[in-house]
Order: C-alpha cells, then sequence, then structure tokens
C-alpha cells in the first residue's frame, strides 16, 4: 500500500514537471516563433537608435560670388525621458536657462518617448554654460547634438529678396522659398548601438550619407543694391514718407540688379519683424501710377503714327470737362506739341491723344507692354495688378486710364514696361537666380523676351523721354555727363472710407534709364504717402539720380578693370 503511494506521488511529481516543461517550452516557442519580430524589434529600440545626419542647405551668392546666405554650427539640446531620474530638478535648474516655461518641460519630459526637444539652436556661449549646470548638478537623461542655422551675413541687406527659414531650415519667404526644394538639403543617418547600461555606443557600419542642397548665385550686386537700400531709406526719412521701393534691371536681359523696400527686416530675425517690414512691396502692392503710365499712351501714339512730334494739343488752360468728370493739369497749360504734352506731363493733352487713338488701342498697347498679368518673376507672392476688362469701360474710363487713374500697378510692372523703348522693343521677363549649382547639376536661367514695338518706335519714345529729364518734369533725375531718359509721376491715392481721391496722400514715382543712346540700367522708384511734397518730380527723381549716378560708374570701373 506505502509503495503505490509513494509511486502515484512520484507520478504526480513527473506529470507536474511535464507540464511545467511543455508550458516553458510552449512560451519560448511563441516567443521565439510568433512574437519573434515584435520582441527583435523592441531590442533594437533599445539598445539602437537612429542619428540624422544633416546635410547642408545650399548657399546663396550675389553674381560676383560674394556670400549672401550660409550655415553656420550651432547646438540643440534633447531628453531621452527613459533615462531622467528627477523631472522636478531638471525643471528648476534649467528653466531659466532655456527661458521655459517650469510646466512646458515637464511636459516635454513626461512624454512617452525617447527623444524631445528642450531647446534648438543654442551658441556656443549657451552650450557652455548649460553643459555647466548638467556637470554641477548632475542630470541625467540630456543631451546635445549639433545643428546647422542658416546666416545670412549681410543683415538686412538684401532681405526681401533672400527672404528666411524657420527652425527647420525650411524656406518661408523669398528665394529661400521660392527655390527650397534646390536648396534644401537631403539628410542621411547612421546606426548606433549602445550597451546594456545605454552608456557606451558603438558605431555600425550602416551609415546613409547627406546630401548638401545647391547653391544659387543670383542677379543681384550687393554693391548696387547697398546704394539702392541706403538712398531709399535717406529719400523715406527726408520726405517722411510711409514706405517706398526701388528696383534696378538690365534691361536687354531682365536681370534684377537690386530690389528694394522700406521697410525693412533682417533675414536672421526674421520671426521678430511685422508682416508689414516682410512684404515685398515691388511685387506685392498694387497702387495707381499717375503720370508715369502715359508711357502707354506715348508708344500706342507713335507707332499708330496718328501724331507727329510737331503736332498742336490743346489743353484747355488746366481744366477740361470730360463724362462724369473734370481733368485738372498740375499747373494751366495752353497749346502744346505732341512731345511737349509729355515732357511737361499734361494730363488733358495725354488724355485728348488716348480719345483719339480710341480705347481699343490703347487696352492693347496697354496688354502689350505686360499691364494686367504677372511679369513671371522668380520670388513668391507676385500679383498682376488690376485692369479693367475693355468691355466694362466707362465713358470716363477712355480719358483718366490713360493717365494712370483706374488701373494698378506693381512697381516691377512699371519697371518692365520701360525696358521695352530702352531695349528696342521688348517685353522681357525679369528674374534674381543666374545660376543653380550642386555637383552633377547645373541650371542656367535664360533670358526670355519677346518683340512687342518695333526699335524705329522704341527709339522715338526714348528721345521724347530724355526731354522729359532734360527739360521736362523729370529735371532732377538728370546726371552730369550721362543723359538720362524717364517719366515722372504723381498719384493720388484712393480713400476707400472717403469713397474719393484722398487730399493728402499721394504717392510719387520715377522710372527711366541709363544712358539714353544705348542703356544699360533701368530703374524704377516709388515713394508711398511723402507728407514734406507729394511731385514725384521732387521725391522720386532724385533718388533715381544717386542710385543711377553710383550705379552706372561702378559698373563702367568694373568693365575698365576686366580690360
Amino acid at each position: 500500500m506505502k509503495n503505490k503511494k509513494e509511486n502515484l506521488r512520484l507520478y504526480l511529481v513527473y506529470i507536474g514537471f511535464l507540464f511545467f516543461f511543455i508550458g516553458i517550452f510552449s512560451r519560448i516557442a511563441y516567443l521565439q516563433i510568433i512574437k519573434r519580430n515584435f520582441l527583435q524589434q523592441v531590442a533594437r529600440k533599445e539598445h539602437i537608435k537612429l542619428i540624422p545626419l544633416q546635410g547642408e542647405r545650399g548657399r546663396i551668392f550675389d553674381r560676383k560670388g560674394r556670400i549672401l546666405a550660409t550655415n553656420i554650427n550651432v547646438f540643440s539640446l534633447y531628453a531621452d525621458p527613459k533615462n531622467i531620474e528627477d523631472i522636478g530638478k531638471i525643471e528648476r535648474i534649467l528653466s531659466e536657462e532655456l527661458e521655459i516655461d517650469k510646466k512646458e518641460i515637464k511636459r516635454k519630459l513626461t512624454r512617452n518617448s525617447r527623444f524631445v526637444w528642450l531647446k534648438r539652436k543654442i551658441s556656443l556661449e549657451g552650450k557652455e554654460r548649460i553643459n555647466k549646470l548638467i556637470k554641477k548638478f548632475k542630470l541625467k537623461g540630456i543631451y546635445f547634438c549639433r545643428e546647422k542655422e542658416r546666416f545670412y551675413p549681410q543683415g538686412k541687406i538684401l532681405s526681401h529678396i533672400l527672404g528666411g527659414v524657420n527652425i527647420d531650415n525650411q524656406g518661408i519667404e523669398g528665394i529661400e522659398l521660392f527655390y527650397n526644394n534646390y536648396l534644401k538639403a537631403k539628410n542621411g543617418w547612421v546606426e548606433v548601438t549602445r550597451d546594456t547600461t545605454s552608456e557606451g555606443v558603438f558605431l555600425s557600419p550602416q551609415v546613409v550619407s547627406p546630401i548638401n542642397g545647391a547653391d544659387i548665385f543670383l542677379t543681384i550686386d550687393i554693391q548696387i543694391q547697398y546704394w539702392a537700400e541706403t538712398y531709399l531709406k535717406e529719400t523715406i526719412e527726408k520726405f517722411d514718407a510711409q514706405a517706398g521701393g526701388v528696383v534696378v534691371v538690365d534691361p536687354f536681359s531682365g536681370e534684377i540688379l537690386a530690389l528694394a523696400n522700406y521697410p525693412s527686416y533682417d533675414s536672421n530675425r526674421i520671426s521678430e519683424f511685422p508682416h508689414d517690414s516682410i512684404r515685398n512691396r515691388v511685387i506685392t502692392d498694387v497702387f495707381e501710377p499717375g503720370s508715369v503710365f502715359k508711357l502707354v499712351t506715348l508708344i500706342a501714339a507713335i507707332e499708330e503714327g496718328k501724331f507727329n512730334r510737331d503736332d498742336i494739343i490743346f489743353c484747355e488752360h488746366g481744366k477740361f470737362k470730360i463724362p462724369g468728370s473734370v481733368l485738372h493739369d498740375w499747373k494751366p497749360f495752353g497749346k502744346l506739341k505732341f512731345e511737349e504734352v509729355f515732357e511737361k506731363s499734361s494730363n488733358i493733352g495725354v488724355a485728348k491723344i488716348a480719345n483719339k487713338l480710341g480705347k481699343d488701342i490703347i487696352y492693347k498697347f496697354i496688354r502689350e507692354l505686360g499691364f494686367g498679368e504677372t511679369t513671371g518673376v522668380d520670388l513668391p507672392g507676385e500679383i498682376g495688378g488690376f485692369l479693367k476688362p475693355k468691355h466694362v469701360w466707362s465713358k470716363t474710363s477712355g480719358y483718366i486710364i490713360p493717365i494712370g487713374q483706374e488701373v494698378g500697378v506693381t512697381l516691377l510692372q512699371l519697371v518692365r514696361a520701360f525696358c521695352v523703348p530702352a531695349n528696342g522693343g521688348y517685353l522681357v521677363r525679369p528674374y534674381v537666380v543666374k545660376k543653380i549649382f550642386r555637383e552633377g547639376f547645373l541650371h542656367q536661367t535664360k533670358p526670355q523676351r519677346r518683340k512687342v514695338i518695333p526699335s524705329s518706335v522704341a527709339n522715338k519714345v526714348k528721345e521724347i523721354l530724355g526731354e522729359v529729364v532734360r527739360e521736362g518734369t523729370g529735371r532732377l533725375a538728370n546726371i552730369e555727363g550721362i543723359k538720362v531718359g524717364g517719366k515722372t509721376g504723381t498719384a493720388q491715392v484712393y480713400d476707400p472710407q472717403l469713397r474719393r481721391y484722398s487730399p493728402t496722400h499721394y504717392r510719387a514715382s520715377f522710372v527711366g534709364f541709363l544712358p539714353l543712346e544705348h542703356p544699360r540700367l533701368v530703374i524704377g522708384v516709388s515713394i508711398d504717402n511723402p507728407q514734406k511734397s507729394h511731385f514725384g518730380g521732387v521725391i522720386a527723381a532724385p533718388l533715381f539720380k544717386k542710385i543711377g549716378e553710383k550705379a552706372i560708374k561702378y559698373l563702367e570701373e568694373r568693365e575698365i578693370v576686366k580690360r
């Protein structure tokens, strides 16, 4: 009986061990076969980490190879929440130095993650201060990594062309945005293996190298840009104006040599400036141009052959009744020759010439000169202006659109239109990027232009615009030793609250070219809401002169050096 009980006990023990081992082997089989991939991923997360290798964003240069945008080394602070021992201690010690609220630090460090950013883009000095705190208080789970920060060595100069980037070095304005796909780098990675303490690090052979972004060379000459911005700011301050813009273009190629706006901003600190400063007014601000728009009627009248230079137009002694309104001149004129109408900028004279030509012809030449559409410049945010369809023109429109009312333009559109007589009759596409280069890749921008008026017409228009500067309203644009052509513009700004033109808000403009015989530069200037005067010939023409005489002398000197 005793032997039977002992045998039964042994049997039950054997059975128990059997089920125990069956359970263990089943669990092992389950983990090794069914859960194998899951466990491998867990182990990989614990011991293997992919560290990104950041490629460098492409640099930006001016036409002479002078650096405008590059990258500098900075440091960023991150944490591994799993390795942090005392969150409260980190909050107290780092909150002030990082300029981050304690609650925000706590929120980041309690995430279910192995990686969280604490502070991006810290200077070397800041890194050293934080490192001392980490060592002094033995803070665990906090690390630094090296990053690249965009740096613009010229500061505020050229900000509206260059634009800026966000914290992740992605373009948000200007060239940085428009050409972001070329400039941005393609990041790589390296596989890192950590030991069981998470302290030791071993590099594996798994490395994907980053690819740097392409370098961009602009059409801009930073020296001409400097003069444009400096003299624009001086003019704004002298006449207590609200804002303004300048564009300098090569009339034959369409290359933009300078583009300036005021107010401006610093691309290194773009987030600190209001949108009003960041807006590229040269291509986004639409305004009624006033007399500078009389170029359209001048070209149309010469090409259509309905007027000779000596034809007489009676200008009604400064007051002329038209359908729905009364036109006035800035001073009373009687009989003027055809070319004198433009030299003296008579609204009544131009309106009479345009009325004789007819709205079909005027509309045709407005379109031929590129108004009512974007110029195609390679910058973000360009506006196409405002041009009423011909079929909705009122009886008044045919008189006042030719003198620059009831039509909206940008400064760049005006400059492009003046390139037409300057270059012999071609409408060009303005652009700011000359070349894009990366190892194994090269793109060079080809000028685009189309013939819109005969060369003979362009030459006659140039002559008359030369008289505007020599004898007419643009006399303050004269440059000693150099013949200049151009046109002034003084426009009242429409006030939507008053529902009429403002008696105090004006826009003063001048667009011209030099030298007259063989123009190398077309320069457009527009000043918004000046307080101490409002005439384009008084405010904008002298600004044109300052930029023009500096730029043309600079270009000639560089050519002498080349020879």
